[in-house]
């Protein structure tokens, strides 16, 4: 019956450091997906703008030197 007991602690302390080292993982992948997040809302806004700004009216659209 004792070793049971001992069995049975043994498992829950491996399975408590499992889940600190299962929670800093997730932790830090977190960390990596706010980063690129910020990182595509950076990508998607310079986008934008370079877009926005390379857009040529009725005008200025002219056919190629070929034609």
């Amino acid at each position: 019956m004792n070793n049971n007991i001992i069995d049975l602690q043994i498992r829950l302390s491996h399975q408590e450091n499992h889940i600190q080292e299962l929670d800093k993982v997730i932790y830090n992948q977190q960390l990596q997906i706010d980063s690129l997040m910020k990182k595509i809302a950076l990508l998607e806004k310079n986008l934008r703008v370079i877009t926005e700004s390379n857009i040529l009216g009725a005008g200025e659209d002219k056919p190629p030197p070929h034609y």
